[in-house]
Formats: structure tokens, sequence, C-alpha cells
């Protein structure tokens, strides 16, 4: 019951998110990225991955804060990224069920600092390696729908990467015209 529940639960958020790069108001897709993100968790609570659970629940507090901060124009100050790495860790200690375990610890951190960063081609580059480790993590803990939905991510940056590699090409050799 709790394998279907935890199926059921990434399916929602990964409904969620595909809705949400069809809105185009910002906070309507900042909401349902949010509510997608509750799904996301407890489709792991559900296949007793706590650490990757409670951890998303802790990033969409992340999230928060830091929209807070950009809807301000403020910078992100490094002592949060400093807190809420702290903050995984001791989840992960609290938590820890096995090896495995140390994956989402690692992805939280990974995550967390790449929103530091202020170039977003460099966003993108730093989101890949992370993503492609929940994936395998999701799998590695049969969140199948979870997987997907992180799989989804890892795609959806690669075609961003090279889009905007291509477009920085054509824009180069416009510049030497």
């Amino acid at each position: 019951m709790l394998f279907i529940l935890s199926q059921i639960m990434g399916g929602i958020a990964l409904v969620l998110v595909v809705i949400g790069y069809f809105v185009k108001d910002k906070i309507k897709f900042l909401f349902l990225n949010a509510i997608a993100n509750v799904f996301y968790a407890l489709s792991f609570i559900f296949a007793n991955s706590f650490v990757a659970g409670i951890g998303t629940f802790i990033s969409i507090l992340r999230v928060f804060l830091l929209f807070i901060f950009e809807k301000k124009n403020k910078p992100y100050p490094i002592y949060l990224l400093i807190i809420f790495s702290i903050v995984y860790i001791i989840n992960g200690i609290i938590f820890f069920s096995d090896f495995y375990d140390i994956i989402p610890i690692c992805t939280s951190i990974l995550f967390s600092s790449a929103m530091w960063i202020k170039n977003m081609e460099y966003v993108r580059y730093a989101m890949l390696l992370p993503n492609i480790l929940i994936t395998i993590y999701a799998l590695i803990r049969a969140v199948y729908t979870t997987a997907l939905l992180d799989f989804m991510e890892v795609v959806v940056i690669i075609v961003a990467i090279i889009y905007f590699h291509i477009k920085k090409k054509k824009e180069f050799n416009l510049d030497l015209m």
C-alpha cells in the first residue's frame, strides 16, 4: 500500500510540475512548484526514505526564503547556505537508514550551492549532477514516478544547456560580422 501511495504522490508532483510550465503567471508557477514539492517529499516519505522526504520539506523552506530575498532585490547571505547545509546534514544523521541516504544529503547541499551562483549558465551546469544523483536515488528507493520527474529535469537542463550554447554561439558569430 505504501508503495502505491509513494507512486501516486510522485505522479501528482510530476503532473503539477508539468502544468506549472504552462502557466503564464510566475506566482502561479511558484505556487504549483511548492505544492508539487510537497507531493514529491511525500513520495519519498511513503517509500520510507525520510532523509530525502524531510530534506525536500527543508528545501521548500530554503526556496521560500531565497524567493523573499529575490523579491526584495537583496543578495542571498552566505550564512544561509551554511545553515541549510548543516540542517541537511543533521536531517541525514537523524533519519539515516543506509549508505544510499548520503545521496539526498549531498544533492540537497549541491542544489543549495547552485542557488548561490549568480551566472545562470553555471547554475544549469551545477544543477545537472544533483539531478542525476537524485534520479538514481529515486530508482534505488523504487519511487519510479519521482525518478521520472527527476529524469525529466535532467533532460530539460541538458536541452537548456544546448539551447543557450547554440544561442551564445550565434550571437558571437553575429558580433564578428
